[in-house]
Parts: structure tokens; C-alpha cells; sequence
């Protein structure tokens, strides 16, 4: 039974750290197209490089949510009663971005959907990064529940890491939108990125400073899951020097995929901190959810086991067939490469 409990928590895991990879970049697009385009026919082409993506990556929120009910249905339970209004507001936020995707080109006010999908996509990011801050450093869980509100949410640490996670987004999107788009939009979306490279930088160290290192107890225990996390947030800072590395050396597409592997490291090393708790209490750890007391039984966790080894194979062969297919360049400057 332990086994498949500490397999289901890797694998939702997994599951999380998979959605911040692949959507963080068509979030982080999304945030930097209005301080980047100069023009309509710029923001067009930012909106074409994600935008036969950004629904497909989703898949892996709805999966992940969808992992969490069925491994650890208290943990679902409370995960959305508790954080109920923040993660109604990300799934409000995702949903506007959408819509604006869809519109904007179909009305001749483009300018609120600009804005839509700006604001879409940063409460997303920040509501995604905050919610996630919260869980991983604890939050007030004693006998009778949940003892905060919505404003609670937003403590240091939730709003440290809402904000890092939005800046890592940023940068990784812009990388995104580096490695698809040609001609001269190209050079401001470089000059952009390099600066947020060292806004990146300065997010991540602030962030390993202030949270891990003072609120992550398995880290103060000396526990194997303590110094993985230590290992994976070491590879996520080296990992994002090579980002550097890699853009000054015009190797764009490496950058990108350096970006990606931060951003799982970086996750990674959240996830590895809070185990084996789901959701974990900072008043007394009696009151944590853990991946032990909240779990499916032994035949559920079975049988999602054979399933999950069947079809996520299947979904990550067909994103990469999907990536492939559609890795064509895209020049604001050539109207036959804009569709949307």
C-alpha cells in the first residue's frame, strides 16, 4: 500500500510540475505581448506562436486535478474547499484568457482583449505561484479546518513565490517567443528577455532564501525528501545560468529548453520539500493531509497505476507530435504566417 501511496504522490507531482513547464510559457506570452508589440500585426504573431498550444497544455491541469481527486480524494476535498475562491479565480482567469485568444480577431476592438489577456494571464500565473507558495510552506490547518480567508492566502510567502512564479512565466515565455518568431520583432523580444534573465535571477534567489531554507521542515530534519529538495533547487540555479549561457550564444531553441528544465527543477524542489504532505498545516503537523491519510485504496491506486502507464505515454507522444507539426516560423512582417 505505502508504495503505490509514494508512487501516486511522485506522480501528482509530476502531474503539477508538467502544467507549470508547458503552460508557463503561453502564460508568460500572454503577460509580455503589450510590452513587446509596438503593433496589431506583433501581437498577432505572439498570439500565433501559442496558439495552437495553449489549450493542449492544459490538459495537464485538467489531468493533475482529475489525478488529485481519484489518488487523494480528502485532499481534493479539502484542497478545494479550503483554497476554494483562489482556485475558482485561476479557473476564472484561465478561462478569460481563452476567450480573448479566440475573439481578438474577430472584432475590431482588439484593445480589451489585449487587456484580457494580459490580466488572464498574469492572475493566473500570480493565483497559480500563491496557492502553490502557501502549500509548501504550510498553511493554518487545526481541528476544525481551515482557519483563514483569501487575504490570508496572501502572506509573505504566498505572495513571494505568486510573484517569482509570474516572472519565471515571463521569462520563459519570452524565450517561447523567441524561438518562433523571425525579422525584426525578434532583436526587442531578445532584448526584453536578456533583462529578465536578471529579474529571474534575482526572483529565484530571493525566493531560496526566504523560503525553503526558513519554512520547509523536512529541510531542518535532515530527511531524504530535505536534501532532495536542496539538489533539485541547485539544478534549478544552475539550470537557469545555462539559460544565459545559451542565449548569448544565439543558441535560442537551447535557451528555451533550459528554461524548461528550471522551471520543472524549481517545481520539483516544492514538491519534494512539502512530502509526503498534500496539504500540510504550519499550526501543528498532527492536522496535515498527507499522501498516507488521504489516499484512494490499494485497488483504486492499482488500477489508476495501470492506466496512468498507458495513456501519459500516449499524451506526451502526442504533445511532441503536435510541437513538431507545428514548428513553423512566424513573421509579423508576413501576413501568410498570422492565422489568428
Amino acid at each position: 500500500m505505502e508504495f503505490f501511496q509514494v508512487l501516486w504522490y511522485v506522480l501528482w507531482s509530476v502531474l503539477w510540475i508538467a502544467y507549470f513547464a508547458t503552460d508557463g510559457f503561453d502564460l508568460g506570452a500572454g503577460m509580455a505581448m503589450n510590452f513587446i508589440s509596438s503593433n496589431d500585426s506583433q501581437k498577432r504573431a505572439v498570439i500565433n506562436a501559442v496558439g495552437p498550444f495553449w489549450d493542449g497544455n492544459e490538459v495537464w491541469l485538467i489531468t493533475a486535478g482529475g489525478a488529485t481527486f481519484a489518488a487523494f480524494p480528502s485532499a481534493y476535498a479539502y484542497m478545494f474547499s479550503w483554497l476554494y475562491i483562489p482556485l475558482f479565480l485561476l479557473l476564472i482567469s484561465l478561462i478569460i484568457r481563452g476567450v480573448s485568444f479566440e475573439l481578438r480577431g474577430k472584432t475590431e476592438i482588439k484593445k480589451i482583449w489585449d487587456i484580457f489577456i494580459f490580466a488572464g494571464s498574469f492572475f493566473a500565473s500570480f493565483l497559480l505561484g500563491a496557492a502553490f507558495g502557501n502549500l509548501w510552506a504550510g498553511i493554518p490547518v487545526g481541528p476544525q479546518g481551515y482557519l483563514g480567508g483569501l487575504l490570508g492566502l496572501l502572506n509573505f510567502s504566498g505572495i513571494l513565490t505568486g510573484i517569482s512564479l509570474t516572472v519565471f512565466f515571463c521569462f520563459h515565455g519570452l524565450l517561447w517567443l523567441l524561438h518562433k518568431i523571425e525579422g525584426n520583432f525578434k532583436e526587442i523580444i531578445y532584448s526584453k528577455a536578456k533583462l529578465f534573465w536578471y529579474i529571474t535571477v534575482f526572483c529565484l534567489a530571493l525566493f531560496l532564501i526566504f523560503l525553503p531554507l526558513s519554512k520547509n521542515p523536512n529541510f531542518q530534519k535532515n530527511s531524504f525528501s530535505g536534501w532532495l529538495c536542496v539538489l533539485f533547487y541547485a539544478l534549478s540555479a544552475i539550470s537557469l545560468i545555462s539559460v544565459k549561457k545559451a542565449l548569448d550564444r544565439g543558441f535560442v531553441f537551447l535557451s528555451f529548453l533550459l528554461s524548461f528544465i528550471f522551471i520543472i527543477f524549481w517545481a520539483a524542489g516544492g514538491f519534494a520539500g512539502q512530502y509526503p504532505n498534500l496539504i500540510p498545516s504550519n499550526l501543528d503537523p498532527v492536522f496535515n493531509t498527507t499522501a498516507f491519510n488521504s489516499s484512494s485504496s490499494l485497488y483504486t491506486l492499482k488500477i489508476m497505476s495501470a492506466v496512468a502507464l498507458i495513456f501519459v505515454p500516449i499524451v506526451i507522444a502526442y504533445q511532441i507530435w503536435v510541437y513538431k507539426l507545428l514548428n513553423h516560423k512566424i513573421n509579423p512582417e508576413d501576413p501568410s504566417t498570422l492565422h489568428y
